[in-house]
């Protein structure tokens, strides 16, 4: 799939050691491209298949389409019909997680080296031919029903869509992977046939591996398992950077004890030699955060800030507290302290040293492995990056990240669900981060 790139920055100076030398590319007969490490120190195999798109495959009518054809194509096919589908799951004991999000689906499977070739082979015949039993149909529909009913009816996981309401009205990462109740609703047989046929195709794909299986073996089992997938693919326009121009608040009522609130802001896109040292700043604030949310005032049992990792990001603060206007006036004013002043250069040490050792830490997963050398990839054009990243990053200073995050954080757009019998709603304004 041609996503077109304005800017792809490749850590420039960085390509050097880090890098590791056991990575190698390869692209199967019909165009899909296949990255992957040979890792040997056991038997355990990490594979990861990216369908590129997220929100930008989807309109407002077909929200969730994607996932909800794909999970209904996962409940078996012609070749491996859903018993036998289960059974194989069963007796291989292997692992199969999926996540959706606004650039990318991706399906992981985690299995020993034996397994992986019969896995694969059925999961690309569900891919190009699913049963799409009647059943099954409507057993991934009430699944999906129930995701999203649990997740709007936990506030502590809806406050992130309903500040997307402030930050992002209109913008390509409002359609939701996941769906709504309204369009999950609608969908038919044919649109889940329609939705295969147009994303299931080797321009739209990736495939990255981490495991002790050669490339030479690799390939023969993934051209078996995949090389019928068609040739074709869509062209998206590289998503849009977010434009929010003044400071905005979206408020939700639900009488509900503890007030929750997410503020969200801008932060460098996926390959930008800004990001990581933004980061860095986040992970700083999040511990001045506690500090002065729950050590300092006790307004909060839980308290963090961060940033994604996207194509097009955000930073984020949230908090959840009884007391949510004095809570989040302190939390903007710890942001827009770090802005104006330098950090403290030992708890900028320290922070760098422990963001290190979590990104090792994190790959040493096969999974993390898979998923490093494919979002890098499909966000910045270029897998390396996911190893490069970190390479200047001990020379950064406290300077660097006050500028860093001055140079970024502009006006918020602030998600609150409170109960406003008991928070005046005249209360609850956008509280500014500079």
């Amino acid at each position: 799939m041609k996503i077109i790139f304005l800017t792809v920055v490749v850590l420039l100076g960085s390509l050097h050691a880090s890098v590791p030398a056991d990575v190698e590319e390869f692209t199967l007969s019909n165009g899909i491209p296949v990255i992957t490490r040979t890792i040997d120190n056991n038997e355990i195999e990490g594979i990861s298949f990216f369908i590129i798109g997220g929100s930008s495959a989807l309109t407002e009518e077909t929200q969730g389409l994607e996932r909800f054809s794909l999970e209904c194509a996962m409940m078996g096919s012609e070749d491996f019909p859903g018993p036998q589908w289960r059974e194989l799951m069963d007796r291989t004991q292997a692992e199969w997680t999926s996540s959706f999000n606004y650039d990318y689906s991706r399906y992981h499977l985690k299995c020993i080296s034996e397994d992986m070739p019969v896995l694969l082979s059925a999961f690309g015949d569900c891919l190009l031919n699913p049963e799409l039993g009647a059943q099954a149909f409507e057993q991934v529909r009430e699944s999906t029903i129930q995701d999203l009913q649990e997740k709007y009816n936990d506030p502590d996981s809806w406050i992130w869509f309903v500040a997307n309401d402030a930050f992002m009205p209109g913008h390509t990462y409002r359609r939701l992977p996941d769906g709504t109740d309204e369009t999950v609703s609608s969908f038919t047989a044919e649109d889940v046939s329609n939705m295969l046929d147009e994303r299931i195709r080797s321009g739209n794909l990736l495939i990255t591996h981490a495991g002790p299986t050669e490339p030479e073996k690799l390939r023969d089992i993934l051209e078996l398992s995949f090389g019928e997938i068609p040739a074709g693919e869509q062209e998206f326009q590289q998503v849009e950077a977010f434009t929010v121009n003044n400071d905005t608040i979206v408020v939700q009522h639900r009488e509900v004890p503890t007030a929750y609130a997410v503020v969200k802001f801008n932060a460098p896109p996926q390959g930008h030699e800004d990001l990581q040292p933004f980061n860095a700043a986040l992970t700083v604030v999040n511990d001045l955060l506690w500090q002065v949310l729950r050590t300092d005032n006790a307004l909060t049992y839980s308290t963090f800030s961060g940033a994604t990792s996207y194509r097009e990001n955000w930073g984020y603060m949230y908090i959840s507290t009884p007391q949510p206007v004095l809570a989040c006036s302190l939390m903007a004013g710890v942001l827009a302290e770090a802005i104006e002043k330098p950090m403290d250069e030992n708890v900028v040490r320290g922070t760098i040293e422990k963001s290190r050792t979590l990104e090792n830490l994190r790959a040493a997963s096969k999974d993390n492995q898979c998923w490093m050398m494919g979002n890098f990839e499909i966000c910045t054009g270029d897998w390396r990056n996911a190893y490069t990243v970190f390479d200047n990053f001990s020379e950064l200073s406290a300077e660097d990240l006050r500028a860093v995050l001055s140079r970024w954080v502009g006006y918020g757009g602030w998600g609150i669900i409170a109960d406003t019998t008991v928070v005046p709603i005249d209360q609850l304004h956008p509280w500014p981060l500079r």
